[in-house]
């Protein structure tokens, strides 16, 4: 438990002795005011901006024993006042003078692992702020009796904020906690836990803790205790008589520097109120804000994070002579992996100049040597968008999350007074996790402490995990460089593993290349060996593996080892999804949200939302399926119908039961609960306010799961509760707030920016079942229990995928005579060995790792290299018992076909990349909802033109005047005439048309009627952009795609739709040849005559799959938060569905 829960649970204890004492609840103020008397508090309210407030709203001096308060507001507000700084006397003892700026009575326990949230952090004191919030909050409204009230008295949130005058979002975030998170209690006794190392000091963390004078790098390896040691310098160093307000202690997760806060105040709470603790990011954010002035930044610049940073700069894109990275439909994804390059820079102090440097001598380098003159070109075009960026971020004050660090860095360096300040303000300065540190902070570093003395930093160098951040075990090696005179040493007791599983780790860790630069490994196991060997099982197939993993847990459980003190760590989150879905099917209960938007629970309230903004409704198909508004499938289609036949503006589907003739009684009944539902709604209405409602009031979800209690819903309680939180506080911007919500879950999950959202709460430790996560999210964790599956070749290591935008030679700090891919490749694979050995010193008593010996197409798969060199130690049973999977299987759609369906090309490419968005889109014509682009709405334009070339000038060329005047029309109807950069994007859309021209000028354009092929399941349209006759006879069928060629395009379907039609059409010597606009390039297409045959027999597959009702959805990562069924995707109403001929 952690204390911010203590503190709650204390202050619902005190609420029930005032209520005891006859205190009122329902009397907020008088409530407040009674236990103040029982501590002998004075209290007193004052005008608001009174000089005794000292510019806060209220005040507690522990001198005069009196609490002092703003009057203003309601009674709750009053009394929230008074009970925030009751927390400060109840938990800190009253022993320091408080100042309160700002309460925030609805504020959630955690903030949300994404955007700014996921990097910055509350300092020390506003830590202690957000406690007392949290204490204030329960004390005038426990959540114990909250919860009575909506379960056992039926009192929804807006009845029970009218009987406490209380503000109905505090009601609704409280009733949230008390019915969505699990009960707190002890942790589990073999649950998840952190190495605290004993509680006496051994010699070596006594040696380390005492240090003083010059630079100390602690070399700290697995469970051996670092925390506790830096925690007891910090200790000796008050001792010592060291003023708090001098210590500086960072370190680089939020999660840890709020661990070493608490441990830090369990003795010294005004000391740990008073020194500095946090991360790099927020202690960057710090000196920026101090020296704001001379950075001519304001006193408080905002912070953005990678969406801010695409939208920002996806209007600038089309204006930059881009080539290798030009993308003209959808730049999102271009622009996210250059601002990975850009962030990579940062992390080495390089700004745009420096790396358009680099790239001008990489492209003098690469002489003829063509490879070369690419990857310098692809830097350079990188340095563009980074002189856009920075004067982008500089015109509007802007900051991102690689300014925290490297602008901080030279400033110290550029300013002896800066620096003599820093240095002034923090003299201790401690540093945890110090294999996590990247140049920049290197750099930082040595500008605040002088030369080194008086830096104590502990890490380790096998345990460096974050290269993608530029993090590098280089940095432990380099220490006594970088802080002359610096000295080292090592904590030689693992007090976690037993003695085989630390023996594992450390002959491992003989051969890592991490352990070059830092001490050798020799650690005594404190608990000795229990003779339990670390075990290698290697099942069949990848299935198998999970059936024996299945097996392992089981079998572990049934000898009383809880669920909760087991874990599966895997490297990769595709892997870890497959894996918990069959650990499910199996029976055993995990802890694993995956991906928050995707889940079933949490796309019905998308669906539900996306009603709010549709006027077409389409969501519908996905709310019908609720148990609160099912309808079978033909009366929701009916309703979408009617919806389609008019121009319905959002929210017109209200009421709509009364127009549509011929629904069920039952259909018409959930239609009007659903109206209800949405009763007040509107364009403007904010989504947390409207969910909180829908979650426990209008869809009663938190009472029904809270009441269902198995392991499946209180899952499902912890999934919505962290989308809520998610959905608190957004980003300000303009237009209608429900579509910005939903836009950015989309683009969030398109940047693989919503993995944070996949952690859950604090308060899930307590839930009796397998953890599942990550390598890197397990690191600073312990289990009793690890398993590792997946110790496969390409399993881990995985194989080294460098970034699309690679960084330029010399950029990497330490990389001295390597590419910048040699670089990559060489940090990827010392990764994985960490990786590796960070797995693997996880567990306290069993370890056990797993294999499969076949790939899914039957061939034979390796073991991991890793295991070579610890095979000596491990145990491989005899046998590997299996636990079969319940298996289930998704029922296809009940379809009727009225006659033969025909197909265009176009449609069936939809149905090979993922049937159930082509069923969606073609057969029950939902329509839906993308966000037009300024990039789409050119494409609309020229697609326009097209159309109207295709109509009025098939076999001719329009003059030049007949063109322009027809694309000036198509841009004034339907072009992005009122952005910004309008021009821009005219001036493209109009080269695309003109390329277009140029293209058809080379031979004789002839008609191009549109082909039949067909099939008995069906028929497949094929209409050529064009045909045409060559000097030399030859026939050539066209198609033109406005986009530049994939290297793979020509494997999708619709081209080999195009192959046979040529062919069936124009004989066997046709040419199919595509255009492709963007890259201004021409190729012709190339198919084999058995490829071609094996394309054929797919498509019938695909018809007959269709006739048949069977249409899966084909999850991809880049493609489904792009599709405008993102929301509604999922399991489809009952009753059939007859399609008319099409």
């Amino acid at each position: 438990m952690d204390a911010t829960e203590a503190a709650r649970l204390e202050a619902e204890r005190l609420h029930r002795v005032n209520a005891a004492a006859g205190g009122d609840p329902t009397r907020p103020l008088a409530f407040a005011l009674q236990e103040a008397s029982n501590r002998g508090l004075d209290v007193y309210a004052l005008l608001e901006g009174d000089p005794q407030l000292k510019g806060g709203k209220a005040t507690f001096d522990c001198q005069a024993g009196g609490i002092l308060y703003e009057d203003s507001g309601s009674d709750f507000e009053r009394a929230f006042l008074i009970a925030h700084e009751l927390g400060h006397v109840v938990l800190e003892g009253g022993m320091l003078d408080v100042v309160t700026v700002n309460v925030e009575p609805d504020r959630s326990l955690e903030d949300a692992l994404v955007g700014v949230d996921r990097v910055l952090d509350y300092g020390a004191r506003e830590r202690r702020e957000v406690k007392m919030d949290l204490f204030a909050r329960e004390f005038l409204l426990p959540r114990s009796m909250l919860r009575d009230l909506h379960i056992n008295d039926g009192l929804g949130s807006n009845a029970i904020a009218t009987r406490f005058g209380a503000p109905l979002a505090v009601v609704q975030q409280q009733l949230l906690d008390a019915l969505l998170l699990p009960p707190v209690g002890e942790p589990h006794p073999t649950g998840v836990g952190t190495a605290a190392g004993p509680f006496t000091p051994d010699h070596t963390q006594a040696q380390a803790a005492a240090h003083r004078g010059l630079a100390f790098q602690l070399q700290a390896g697995p469970g051996t205790g670092k925390t506790r040691t830096l925690v007891r310098r910090i200790e000796g160093l008050l001792a010592d008589g060291v003023d708090p307000t001098t210590i500086l202690v960072l370190t680089f997760s939020n999660k840890a520097a709020n661990e070493l806060c608490e441990r830090i105040a369990a003795r010294n709470p005004v000391a740990a109120a008073a020194m500095w603790i946090g991360t790099f990011h927020a202690f960057g954010l710090d000196i920026v804000r101090r020296f704001h002035d001379r950075l001519e930044l304001p006193a408080d610049p905002r912070l953005i994070d990678r969406t801010e940073a695409i939208e920002l700069l996806e209007d600038e894109f089309p204006r930059l002579d881009l080539k290798h990275y030009r993308n003209l439909w959808d730049p999102v994804l271009d622009l996210s992996d250059m601002l990975s390059a850009i962030s990579r820079a940062k992390d080495e102090v390089i700004d745009a100049a420096g790396y358009r440097a680099l790239a001008q001598s990489m492209a003098i380098q690469a002489g003829a040597d063509q490879d070369a003159a690419i990857r310098a070109q692809k830097c350079l075009e990188v340095a563009m968008l980074f002189e856009a960026y920075e004067r982008l971020l500089t015109a509007r004050h802007l900051l991102d999350f690689g300014d925290l660090v490297a602008l901080p860095v030279r400033l110290a360096e550029g300013s002896v007074e800066v620096r003599d300040a820093l240095r002034a303000r923090h003299e201790h300065v401690l540093v945890d996790e110090y294999q996590d540190v990247n140049r920049a902070s290197v750099r930082l570093l040595k500008a605040i402490v002088d030369g080194g003395r008086n830096l104590w930093v502990v890490g380790d160098a096998r345990q460096s995990i974050y290269r993608f951040r530029g993090a590098s075990a280089t940095n432990i090696g380099r220490f006594a460089i970088d802080f002359p005179g610096a000295q080292a040493a090592q904590l030689g007791v693992n007090y976690r593993s037993d003695e085989r599983i630390v023996n594992v780790f450390t002959e491992f860790a003989c051969g890592m290349q991490a352990s070059a630069g830092a001490l050798p490994l020799n650690l005594q196991a404190e608990r000795g060996s229990t003779g339990a060997g670390v075990e290698l099982r290697v099942a069949g197939s990848a299935d198998d593996e999970i059936s024996a993993l299945a097996a392992s847990i089981t079998t572990l459980h049934e000898q009383g080892i809880a669920y909760g003190g087991q874990a599966v760590l895997c490297a990769s989150n595709a892997r870890l999804n497959a894996i918990a879905e069959g650990l499910e099917a199996r029976g055993i209960p995990t802890l694993h949200l995956g991906s928050l938007f995707e889940r079933p629970e949490i796309k019905d309230l998308l669906a539900l939302l996306s009603l709010v903004t549709d006027p077409r409704a389409a969501a519908m198909v996905r709310v019908a399926t609720m148990a609160r508004y099912q309808m079978p499938l033909k009366d929701v289609m009916r309703i979408i119908e009617r919806l389609r036949a008019t121009s319905p503006a959002p929210l017109d589907w209200l009421g709509i039961h009364v127009e549509v003739d011929d629904l069920a009684d039952g259909s018409r009944e959930a239609l009007s609960r659903l109206s209800a539902l949405f009763a007040g709604v509107n364009a403007s209405t904010d989504p947390w306010p409207l969910l909180a409602g829908w979650t426990i009031d209008g869809l009663g979800l938190a009472k029904t799961l809270y009441l269902a209690g198995d392991r499946q819903s209180r899952i499902q309680c912890l999934a919505v509760w962290q989308f809520l939180n998610f959905c608190h506080r957004q980003p300000r911007g303009q237009g209608i707030p429900v579509l910005r919500l939903l836009d950015r879950v989309r683009r969030l999950v398109l940047l693989a920016e919503d993995r944070g959202l996949s952690q859950l709460p604090h308060s899930a430790e307590n839930i009796d079942a397998v953890s599942l996560m990550t390598i890197h999210g397990s690191k600073g964790l312990e289990f009793d229990v690890v398993h590792l599956p997946g110790m496969v070749t390409s399993g881990l290591p995985r194989n080294n995928v460098p970034p699309r935008c690679l960084p330029p030679d010399g950029l990497i700090h330490g990389s001295e005579g390597l590419t910048g891919i040699e670089a990559v490749k060489a940090g990827h694979d010392e990764e994985e060995e960490c990786l590796f050995f960070v797995a693997l010193s996880r567990a306290r008593d069993r370890l056990h790792l797993y294999a499969y010996a076949r790939q899914a197409d039957g061939r034979a798969r390796s073991p991991s290299k890793f295991i070579a060199s610890i095979e000596r130690l491990l145990v491989r049973p005899v046998s590997v018992p299996l636990q079969a999977a319940l298996t289930s299987k998704s029922m296809p759609l009940a379809i009727t076909w009225q006659g033969r369906p025909q197909w265009t090309d176009i449609q069936v490419n939809l149905f090979e990349r993922c049937p159930r968005r082509f069923l969606y889109t073609h057969v029950l014509r939902l329509g839906g909802r993308r966000t037009e682009t300024a990039f789409m709405k050119m494409h609309n334009v020229v697609s326009d033109v097209f159309d109207w070339l295709k109509r009025e000038h098939e076999t001719t060329i329009p003059t030049v005047a007949e063109l322009a005047a027809r694309f000036e029309e198509a841009w004034r109807s339907k072009g992005a005439i009122e952005h910004g950069y309008a021009e821009d994007y005219r001036r493209i859309g109009k080269r695309l048309v003109d390329f277009f021209i140029e293209s058809r000028s080379r031979d004789v354009a002839v008609p191009a009627p549109p082909i039949s092929l067909r099939w008995a399941e069906g028929e497949i349209l094929v209409s050529p952009d064009g045909v045409a006759h060559g000097a030399d006879g030859r026939v050539t069928v066209r198609r033109v795609m406005t986009g530049k060629q994939r290297s793979n395009a020509f494997d999708d379907i619709d081209y080999a739709i195009l192959q046979l039609a040529a062919v069936q059409s124009y004989g066997p010597h046709a040419q199919v040849e595509v255009t492709y606009l963007t890259s201004e390039t021409i190729q012709p297409m190339e198919i084999t005559s058995r490829k071609l045959e094996s394309r054929r027999e797919k498509l019938q597959t695909f018809l007959q799959a269709m006739q048949a009702g069977q249409f899966p959805a084909k999850l991809e990562a880049r493609s489904c938060p792009r599709c405008p069924h993102f929301f509604l995707c999922g399991e489809l109403p009952g009753g059939g569905w007859v399609q008319e001929k099409l």
